[in-house]
């Protein structure tokens, strides 16, 4: 098999962006003799991009690898802008656009056309964004471009199916409590950003039971418009042709002349809520901790070195949360951080694990220690390297495909970032030195300023947690409908 068809074989298309090196490798005896050659630069494809005029922005790359055409539509909407009162109406009116279909095509003769063909249409609404995605075979992209050109226009919202999904959010609301590592992520959230906050509050039976259809049909109204719409479109066709067809299929489509719409801040009371938190639940033998606090932005410029950072302290086998407290220690099932930057508001610095009950003040103690180490001296130059090497070796697969690639893009243009955003990433990750990771460190983390949330039986843990400082009681009971 030619080297060309092994990589179509393997997923990796034409597009594959670090070459394999050609060069004879010389036997060694132990694999940390292997001398490697440096990674290829990045070669990212150029899609067009395009502005209709009703304002929609069109990315458009031609890949004539397979027969078919993708589409995926990033909108400017989401969970963050549904009234408090109403939590749960984005993401179910997300879900409904497509299962309760258009006046044209109800939600089960879309279903049936859709199998038809073999293809797909999807829509959905997260907590920052909405989209919708497509996907059919080369001779069917007008029926496809027809159907979610109507979808995202004219949804028909129908009680039926509009009961239907506050059914599934009834559902989830009464299964929310069943995992011990869900609960106590969510409710960290809820810690750090503020129950009530767009961020992390979440449907309750009341807030589902005062939405109506009206409030669906509105919500759309509000934040459907084509200036919202970034559409990339992928795949066998020409893209003169591409963009005639999109043209036409939205020509309907007339500017909803809304501004964007504001980007909720967070609480700054969020920067102060050190403190010990308690879930007491009864029926687990084993305890979950969180500690943490308000992490930053994608946009910062320390974020390069912060991400290795927290590779070091947390990021996976070879991290010092990992060799220190589970494997030396014995003190973790799992232990890991995360530095999770917010594209456009701050995300959270969080280290957790699970251990047993007997151990839960001995896990946060060591921990604690490890986030302390990381401000007192610098790193290993190993331990630099292996972060480094562990995040520029993973780029292979952040390019490993058009799609990938070009629902990159539109994510950027999306927060507002520059195209180049990875390349730079990549750049900007290589330059970072050890006493970079020390500076970022000594600046962003606080351990006498963490949050520290148990989940656990408190009856058994090694000492009350009050032993450590003040504790504040978080009932996660779920209110009755």
């Amino acid at each position: 098999m030619c080297p060309s068809s092994f990589l179509r074989l393997v997923g990796l298309g034409p597009f594959l962006v670090f070459a394999l090196a050609a060069t004879a490798v010389e036997p060694v005896s132990s694999h940390k003799d292997l001398k490697l050659p440096p990674l290829n630069s990045i070669q990212v494809p150029e899609p067009e991009r395009v502005e209709l005029p009703n304002g929609m922005v069109l990315h458009i790359l031609e890949d004539h690898e397979l027969p078919l055409i993708n589409l995926t539509a990033l909108i400017r909407v989401g969970s963050r802008w549904e009234p408090s009162d109403q939590a749960g109406l984005a993401s179910m009116v997300g879900s409904v656009m497509r299962t309760g279909g258009t006046p044209t095509r109800n939600g089960d003769q879309l279903d049936d056309e859709l199998d038809q063909l073999g293809a797909s249409v999807e829509t959905w609404i997260s907590e920052d964004s909405g989209g919708a995605l497509v996907s059919v075979l080369k001779e069917d992209i007008e029926t496809g471009l027809n159907i979610l050109a109507d979808v995202l226009q004219h949804p028909a919202f129908p009680e039926d199916k509009i009961e239907l999904a506050k059914i599934a959010q009834r559902d989830a609301i009464a299964r929310r409590n069943d995992d011990p590592g869900g609960i106590a992520y969510r409710e960290f959230d809820r810690v750090i950003y503020g129950k009530n906050s767009p961020y992390a509050r979440q449907p309750e039976y009341a807030t589902l039971n005062a939405i109506a259809r009206e409030d669906f049909v509105k919500f759309h109204r509000d934040f459907f418009q084509p200036e919202n719409v970034i559409l990339a479109v992928w795949g066998d066709f020409s893209a003169g042709e591409m963009k005639s067809r999109i043209e036409k299929a939205f020509a309907g489509w007339a500017r909803g002349g809304k501004p964007k719409p504001t980007i909720p801040p967070v609480d700054a009371a969020a920067q102060e809520r050190a403190g010990y938190y308690l879930i007491n639940k009864e029926d687990v033998n084993q305890s979950t901790v969180v500690l943490g606090h308000l992490g930053g932005q994608r946009k910062d410029p320390d974020f390069y070195a912060l991400n290795l950072m927290n590779r070091i302290l947390g990021g996976g086998f070879a991290s010092r949360l990992f060799i220190h407290v589970r494997t030396e220690q014995g003190l973790a099932y799992t232990v890991s951080s995360s530095w999770s930057a917010g594209w456009d508001r701050p995300g959270l610095f969080v280290a957790s694990g699970r251990t047993k009950s007997e151990n839960t003040t001995k896990i946060l103690g060591a921990i604690r220690q490890e986030i302390q180490r990381l401000r007192e001296a610098e790193v290993d130059e190993d331990e630099l390297a292996r972060a480094k090497d562990g995040i520029l070796k993973g780029f292979a697969f952040e390019f490993d495909s058009t799609g990938k690639i070009i629902q990159r893009l539109i994510t950027y243009e999306y927060y507002g970032y520059p195209r180049d955003y990875l390349q730079r990433y990549r750049d900007n990750i290589d330059k970072v030195t050890r006493a970079d990771i020390l500076r970022v460190a000594r600046k962003h983390l606080q351990p006498d300023q963490l949050a520290v949330l148990v989940l656990g039986k408190a009856d058994q843990f090694d000492q009350k947690l009050s032993t450590l400082g003040p504790v504040k009681d978080i009932d996660i009971t779920i209110p009755a409908p």
